[in-house]
């Protein structure tokens, strides 16, 4: 998608080419310019063009033909916008409603009390330990589990947006650093290349240079059965996107029936909610795919390549046989048909939003930082915690009565760790040297790699 700057007349638009459709319509217009020049040379056609009585006594039939041919590019291109903007729309209302899910999810499972309305923040040392009454059922702390939930709605996020782009390959997710970097500039092929926009070639490298950025990466494991079911089989992106939805939900529930934290506290009416948005969030999802698998209807985009093709070759005979200065029949001829293959290219382009064909599909690899930013904003409170320890709980006390156990403990919550923070070679990415984030916990695939 392309942000532009307006005012000064219109010229800031008019001197930028890059993500414009006209000139893939040159071509066709010098067609139509290189017939009149012909048809102006050749002596014989030209006499008998130029008298009306033989030739075109009055232009009415091409005037509707014309008509025709122009009522057909504006529906497509008015079709074509209705899907773009349908997608932009279910694209954040996909993105809103998963946002949703995660916000109650952590707010859900924050302790607090009375002197704190916000609830313990993520940062806290109190989301480090365990649960003061709970502690003792198992499981991960506050900002732990918090980091795996954030991690699989990052990743859940951007394997949906993988699959309405059609990129199939798992490499393009890397894990997110620490400071959004813009994308790679995309492939541009021009329209007298051999390459055209629409080919795999052009998609499949643009997808290599547009990679989307996953909180935590991918993980080694997951990475494994996102790739191939049990027969050897690759998955396809819409099941990969099903896939991590059902992480999700056991995730949650898993917290809720099994681990420490305040979820199993949440009344059940109210926590049912945290489940109805993510279903919303698929429900959009699917909506999105819309766009995405239902291409515009071929017999409309046949119809209107012949009938175009047809006003391209009729144009400038029917120009010649009106105006007989050859310059303005040559400049006329060439600009009605450019002005109609570009209202027609300019269709082509918009109608499928979430393909990287050029610079004006929609921003997926924006959206996706943008969603990034804000699943590490839950875990924020505009409060410090407060001076002194934590309350001592149960867990606390077997601790300190049992000083073997919680050293065999702490070994295994550090290996736990480990397994989350590991893999360095995973993508044959190199970790940032600098790695300060305000949710270090996320450092799934290297010691280095933030979020």
């Amino acid at each position: 998608m392309i942000t532009y700057q307006k005012g000064c007349m219109g010229l800031w638009l008019l001197f930028r080419i890059v993500g414009t459709t006209w000139p893939a319509a040159v071509l066709p217009g010098l067609l139509a310019a290189g017939i009149s020049i012909l048809v102006g040379l050749y002596e014989d056609a030209d006499v008998v063009i130029r008298e009306r009585e033989r030739f075109i006594g009055h232009p009415y039939a091409f005037q509707l033909f014309a008509s025709v041919v122009g009522s057909l590019l504006v529906f497509k291109t008015n079709s074509a916008y209705s899907r773009y903007w349908e997608a932009a729309g279910a694209l954040q209302n996909m993105a809103s409603k998963w946002l949703d899910g995660v916000c109650m999810a952590v707010s859900f499972d924050a302790g607090g009390n009375a002197s704190q309305p916000y609830l313990h923040g993520e940062s806290w040392e109190r989301s480090i330990q365990p649960h003061p009454t709970s502690g003792d059922k198992g499981g991960p702390p506050h900002q732990q589990y918090v980091a795996e939930v954030v991690h699989i709605a990052s990743l859940l996020h951007a394997v949906a947006l993988q699959d309405l782009r059609k990129d199939h390959d798992l490499e393009n997710l890397v894990p997110a650093k620490n400071r959004i970097s813009r994308p790679a500039a995309m492939p541009s092929y021009s329209f007298f290349s051999d390459k055209s926009i629409f080919s795999e070639e052009h998609l499949y490298a643009s997808h290599r240079s547009a990679k989307i950025p996953v909180l935590g990466g991918l993980r080694l494991q997951e990475k494994l059965v996102l790739d191939k079911d049990s027969q050897g089989t690759p998955l396809t992106t819409a099941a990969r996107v099903a896939m991590v939805e059902g992480w999700l939900m056991r995730r949650l529930l898993a917290r809720q029936k099994f681990e420490q934290g305040e979820t199993a506290k949440t009344a059940p009416p109210i926590l049912s909610r945290l489940y109805q948005v993510i279903s919303d969030g698929t429900l959009w999802f699917f909506t999105s795919s819309k766009s995405a698998y239902i291409p515009f209807p071929f017999p409309y985009q046949n119809f209107v390549e012949v009938m175009l093709w047809l006003f391209t070759l009729m144009t400038p005979v029917v120009i010649n046989g009106i105006v007989f200065e050859q310059i303005s029949r040559t400049v006329g001829s060439f600009c009605v048909v450019m002005t109609y293959h570009a209202i027609k290219n300019t269709g082509d382009v918009l109608e499928d939003p979430y393909l990287p064909y050029d610079p004006n599909d929609l921003p997926l690899v924006s959206l996706q930082h943008s969603i990034n930013t804000r699943l590490l904003a839950f875990g924020v409170v505009p409060q410090e915690e407060p001076e002194g320890e934590a309350p001592q709980n149960k867990t606390e006390r077997n601790v300190q009565e049992k000083p073997e156990k919680a050293a065999q403990e702490t070994v295994q919550l550090s290996k736990q760790m480990d397994v989350l923070l590991a893999d360095p070679q995973l993508d044959g990415l190199e970790a940032p040297s600098d790695s300060a984030s305000c949710f270090n916990c996320l450092q799934v695939e290297a010691s280095g790699n933030a979020a």
